[in-house]
């Protein structure tokens, strides 16, 4: 068939399950139903297969990145124009055309007036995502979805304060994404400190040589090369240099404070 059907089998065969299976599995079910009856009926006589086939990582990762994206966007009770042509560039700068960006759509519409809250969704995706660098790139899109419209609201800060934890990432990256956007007080700002320890991942205790390891090691996860084997795409690549330059920054604090 297309790249659904062989990735549909892709997922359940990995054993993806959790409610990122469910809707990708709604999904995907509806969708190759009315497949079927379009073909049935010949309407789909001449159409060629669109792309090559998603993995269940690919599949998952659109699922989880279309889900979120629509429960940030309707946080304050509406999605904006603003927030829609946001995602709409996204999807063309990942470029999703045919079959997949359809995917994503329907996920989209799927996941806006669903049981399920946005931190299911994020933790969902953290269980199936274990590269952290991933989790931290999906966390910039979803800050800069928020600051679509020119605005951040209440309910969207509050979701990008909590979100962390269910995204498996250190709470500091909330602090920092305030200060670099310009969007919180500075209450907010001092009561969540960003701390280049934990930026580093280790604690304040470690070694030299411990937090040398930290960084080198994290370094090495931020190489476009190795987020490029976990498929991640050109637009999403170009997002890491701005996790780089945060860890550096760490980095060079933690040199500084140490006298290494």
């Amino acid at each position: 068939m297309s790249w659904i059907g062989a990735g549909i089998g892709a997922l359940f065969g990995a054993q993806r399950g959790g409610i990122l299976g469910s809707i990708v599995g709604a999904v995907v079910g509806n969708w190759l139903e009315e497949k079927a009856r379009e073909f049935a009926k010949g309407t789909m006589q001449g159409k060629s297969s669109s792309s090559h086939a998603a993995s269940a990582d690919e599949l998952s990762t659109l699922a989880a990145l279309s889900a979120m994206l629509s429960k940030m966007a309707k946080a304050d009770g509406r999605i904006s124009e603003d927030e829609v042509r946001y995602c709409e560039q996204l999807f063309d700068r990942l470029s999703l055309h045919g079959e997949k960006r359809e995917y994503c759509v329907r996920v989209f519409r799927s996941a806006k007036n669903d049981a399920h809250s946005i931190y299911e969704y994020a933790a969902s995706f953290a269980a199936a995502q274990p590269n952290g660098n991933i989790r931290e790139v999906v966390y910039d899109i979803l800050w800069e979805l928020a600051c679509a419209d020119g605005t951040v609201s209440s309910e969207e800060l509050n979701i990008l304060r909590l979100i962390t934890g269910s995204l498996r990432i250190a709470s500091s990256l909330f602090a920092w994404e305030c200060g670099r956007r310009g969007v919180a007080d500075s209450a907010e700002m001092a009561s969540m400190p960003d701390d280049p320890y934990s930026i580093l991942g280790c604690p304040r205790t470690a070694s030299d040589e411990e937090v040398k390891r930290a960084y080198r090691e994290k370094a090495k996860q931020l190489h476009p090369d190795a987020l490029r084997a976990q498929g991640l795409s050109d637009e999403l690549l170009s997002r890491a240099n701005a996790q780089m330059s945060r860890l550096n920054a760490a980095w060079a604090e933690v040199k500084k404070a140490r006298n290494l």
